[in-house]
């Protein structure tokens, strides 16, 4: 079956399923996701453990030959599987395939992955476990799912905070889950049973926020200026390279400007224009609300801008491109 993240401890609670796939690349829930599992094992019985990696040089007749090397003295083994890059290739996916059609009893398989996309979810061997085990993908949780994920966070360590409390959390920590885990738990040995005011977190909790070009995308579309400004300056304080963030502006205003011009022609946009920039059904009114506030006239000279902005960081013309990151993505906020 596939669930996602916050249903896996109730599903531990109706026992161990015979193998789990966990990926994608927010590691704290990557890590506690798989310590629940390896907890639950244990009580169950799987007490020993061996880990295999996967790297270039990985045999996968391994993995059958842990099948069988069994400890004289343990009765159940939990066999982990780390596969960085989330694609085993022909011959490991007919490995695992045949792998989990086959598990004994006295054998869990745990499968952790770094990276992933959505085509992997279509794979075979990926199916196979969804259909014979449990399929898990952690995901960062956006701006109002990282209040509630704090809340949650809180309650669950014991820690009293007020509403005010958990803004500035918010404000200092999103997008690093690991810098939150880390900040509550100092706050929670630090006051106890005690409530904490925003005034001292003020003070205490600094502002270890970490974002990724694709927020910055959508909160362009969505408007927020104030939390550009803010993403764009954590963006070049964690070092992101300015053509990376120069193809993402520039990918998003091509895509825009192309419904853009539909909508100058008076046509609506189908499901196929959709699929072909890879736009999720999730996406599609966000990509419409922001054509009622841009005209491709508008678009045309934001693409205009980034010319510009692409001689710049190329040292084709002068300029500090950060700042005038900045001026670009007011530009299109206002």
């Amino acid at each position: 079956m596939k669930i996602y993240a916050n249903q896996l401890e109730s599903q531990l609670v109706q026992g161990l399923q015979p193998c789990y796939l966990i990926v994608g690349d927010e590691p704290l829930q990557l890590k506690e996701a798989a310590d629940s599992i390896r907890n639950k094992a244990k009580l169950e019985g799987f007490v020993e453990r061996e880990v295999l990696h996967v790297d270039n040089k990985f045999q996968w007749d391994y993995l059958f030959a842990s099948m069988g090397n069994m400890s004289l003295f343990a009765e159940k083994k939990l066999m982990e599987l780390h596969l960085p890059t989330g694609k085993p290739g022909a011959v490991g996916s007919k490995a695992i395939i045949q792998f989990v059609e086959n598990i004994p009893p006295d054998i869990c398989l745990l499968i952790q992955c770094d990276e992933w996309t959505a085509a992997n979810d279509k794979t075979k061997w990926v199916k196979t476990i969804e259909q014979l085990g449990t399929f898990m993908r952690v995901y960062l949780p956006k701006a109002n799912d990282f209040v509630q994920w704090l809340r949650n966070r809180c309650r669950k360590i014991g820690l009293n905070t007020d509403n005010d409390s958990i803004a500035i959390l918010a404000q200092r920590l999103e997008g690093n889950l690991l810098a939150a885990a880390q900040e509550l738990d100092k706050l929670k040995m630090r006051y106890g049973n005690q409530t904490i005011i925003a005034k001292e977190i003020a003070q205490l909790v600094a502002d270890s926020s970490r974002f990724d070009v694709f927020q910055l995308t959508d909160s362009l579309m969505e408007n927020k200026a104030p939390r550009v400004l803010k993403m764009l300056r954590s963006l070049k304080q964690n070092n992101t390279p300015t053509v990376v963030l120069h193809w993402a502006l520039e990918r998003q205003t091509r895509i825009l400007l192309y419904f853009a011009y539909l909508k100058q022609k008076g046509q609506r946009a189908t499901p196929a224009d959709y699929r072909k920039h890879g736009i999720w059904q999730n996406q599609q009114a966000l990509i419409q609300s922001t054509l009622n506030r841009l005209n491709a006239l508008k678009l045309e000279n934001l693409m205009v801008g980034l010319a510009q902005l692409d001689k710049i960081i190329k040292g084709q013309a002068q300029g500090d491109a950060w700042l005038e990151f900045e001026k670009w993505t007011m530009k299109f906020c206002y």
